[in-house]
């Protein structure tokens, strides 16, 4: 399961730095602003410092470089429950979020903050900004939240009970 993980995490990783290069070097979406797409949803540049959603923002070098040891950790625990995983759709979520994690951390430690560009908005309501890695973390999250709420052990007593 390894290998499949890693398979879905380097995925991940690449998608999401091909999804930055190009919004940020062949698109040039700094020098264009907002580009609306649809009446609900627009690209705009914007560079994230915090955690996720600008939350905990992390100004000084300091604060930045202390989210990216963080997120190694998380990383690396992610890491770790990967080596034990039994099935596909555990091993694929988890490289997901791996996956996603590093995009982000990449752009943490080049840029020094993260890059994100999509913005879905109702009328006066703008949504957070985020990113093609954020969205392989959320999928992944998703993916396990679903197999431990709705997966074969679910909900099958142990013999201690």
């Amino acid at each position: 399961m390894m290998r499949i993980g890693g398979i879905f995490a380097l995925c991940a990783f690449i998608i999401d730095r091909l999804s930055k290069w190009w919004f940020i070097d062949v698109f040039d979406l700094t020098a264009k602003g907002t580009v609306k797409i649809l009446p609900i949803f627009d690209v705009v540049m914007v560079w994230n410092r915090g955690v996720s959603f600008g939350f905990l923002s992390a100004e000084s070098d300091l604060g930045r470089w202390l989210l990216v040891v963080l997120n190694l950790i998380i990383v690396a625990i992610l890491t770790y429950w990967l080596r034990s995983a039994r099935k596909i759709i555990i091993a694929g979520a988890i490289g997901l979020v791996i996956g996603g994690a590093f995009g982000n951390i990449y752009d943490r430690v080049k840029f020094g903050a993260v890059a994100d560009f999509f913005q879905f908005h109702w009328e006066n309501w703008y949504f957070a900004v985020f990113n093609v890695a954020d969205s392989f973390i959320f999928v992944g999250a998703v993916l396990l939240i679903f197999n431990s709420t709705f997966g074969g052990d679910a909900g099958k007593k142990t013999k201690e009970e």
